[in-house]
């Protein structure tokens, strides 16, 4: 029933958008034999493909058929970050693409992307979305090269059926319980985990499973905003929580080679009681790796260390899309991409989005005037205690050379045992002080301003109730 009232609001919603789209359209000339420019938009995003499939289809069926624009989207998997860095390295970058991929700023500094403020037609998108700009994403030096659409509400993931199997009311809310539970849970079959860890899913690991998990039990991540330096060694005891589920036979094995896309296919076959990730694995968990029944899993705020004194999980925001700089060469592309950028990030898909359960928009009037979200995950998630959609700042991670291993191979290390239990506390005190040291030599250089990851009132927010 849940399933067919979604798939009614769904269909009823992209009729709207179809019939305003070709109203709209009714009263334009179609564009001229010959004259249609394609403009390609490259994403990585599988959880919202079968909206925007249907959207720039009906786009190019209509607005884009008006005025001469014909909009060609591809979506990558696991080869992404490869696919679009070759492609920037070799000027044959698409039109249009999704941000946040590593190393998009030494891209931008290398005039890969157009700033936003040379596209007409875009005016009033540039103010409305002004308020949530993010240093060094959708902004650099000030000028804007995309603009802040949606957020990530990172988040824990469980499976209903374990978790009442093993003997629980409900989800762990603390560290003790998620150890409990977890090993609980690996020995109701031996083809059942209490947890997963993706590590091949590397960086992102790093964040969605260990930082953001640890976040609301600690008050600032890896690397603090206020202090200006790193501090991984604060989140000792939240490593060793997972060692010793590890120890006790609660992890699924292969971390080592499992990806996120293979660790949600197994959580959605029921062979793994928790995983962590974000508010996108509600699109995941029902059209990717459909979850069976589609309430069996839900989401739930991560299990703190003390439920005294826990603090907010902050709500990971960037740029939405980057433009290739050389649409700047082409006077007729230029002129039309301000409708495709619309297509994608206008206020009707932003809503649409919000409805179907498979983006947050970071604007909370956009909310306000959307219909109910369709899917009992999605309002768990609305009501996890963000951060109230502000935009997380950048951290200098990628900008810095560390000397020995890097914070994913150190945590890998850890989560799989390589280093001891014991020896937790010491590795990230190793890890603080390259780390540090990486940061201070790339300020001493000049290569970075430490300015730009300064923001002192992140934590102060992180501990506003």
């Amino acid at each position: 029933m849940k399933i067919g009232k979604f798939f009614l609001i769904s269909a009823a919603l992209l009729l709207t958008i179809s019939m305003a789209a070709m109203a709209a359209g009714s009263n334009q000339a179609p564009a001229a034999a010959g004259s249609v420019t394609t403009i390609t938009v490259w994403s990585n995003d599988a959880h919202d493909k079968p909206e925007m499939d249907l959207l720039v289809a009906q786009f190019n069926a209509t607005t884009g058929a008006q005025k001469g624009i014909r909009v060609e989207y591809s979506v990558y998997g696991a080869d992404w970050n490869t696919a679009i860095n070759m492609a920037l390295e070799t000027n044959r970058a698409p039109d249009m693409f999704k941000a946040g991929f590593a190393n998009a700023a030494n891209f931008q500094e290398m005039g890969r992307f157009l700033p936003w403020t040379e596209i007409p037609g875009i005016q009033d998108i540039l103010d409305k979305q002004a308020p949530y700009h993010r240093n060094l994403s959708s902004t650099f030096g000030g000028v804007p090269y995309g603009v802040v659409v949606y957020g990530n509400i990172p988040g824990f993931h469980y499976n209903k059926s374990l978790v009442q199997r093993a003997g629980f009311s409900g989800p762990p809310r603390t560290w003790a319980e998620l150890e409990q539970q977890a090993i609980a849970i690996s020995r109701l079959s031996a083809d059942i985990y209490g947890i997963g860890i993706p590590l091949l899913w590397a960086p992102d690991f790093c964040h969605w499973v260990t930082e953001f998990a640890a976040t609301s039990s600690i008050g600032h991540q890896y690397w603090n905003f206020t202090t200006g330096r790193y501090n991984f060694a604060a989140f000792t005891e939240y490593f060793e929580m997972l060692g010793r589920i590890r120890e006790a036979g609660g992890v699924f094995p292969g971390m080592e080679s499992l990806t996120d896309d293979q660790l949600r296919a197994q959580f959605s076959a029921g062979n793994v009681g928790f995983i962590w990730g974000a508010s996108w694995n509600v699109g995941v968990l029902y059209e990717q790796f459909p979850f069976q029944p589609s309430d069996g899993w839900d989401f739930a705020p991560f299990p703190v260390r003390d439920p005294n004194n826990q603090f907010r999980v902050p709500f990971s925001a960037g740029a939405s899309h980057h433009i290739s700089a050389q649409v700047r060469s082409d006077p007729t592309k230029l002129s039309k991409i301000g409708d495709v950028i619309r297509l994608f990030i206008g206020e009707d898909t932003q809503r649409l989005m919000f409805t179907t359960g498979k983006r947050f928009p970071i604007r909370t009037d956009v909310i306000a005037n959307a219909a109910p979200a369709a899917r009992p995950q999605w309002t768990s998630i609305a009501n996890s205690s963000p951060l109230g959609f502000a935009t997380m700042p950048a951290a200098p991670h990628n900008e810095i050379a560390v000397e020995g291993p890097d914070r994913a191979a150190v945590i890998g290390q850890i989560l799989t045992g390589q280093i001891a239990v014991s020896g937790i506390r010491a590795a990230l005190t190793d890890l603080d002080t390259r780390m540090n040291a990486a940061f201070d030599r790339a300020v001493q250089r000049g290569q970075i301003n430490r300015a730009n990851y300064i923001s002192p009132n992140f934590e102060t927010l992180l501990r506003t109730r």
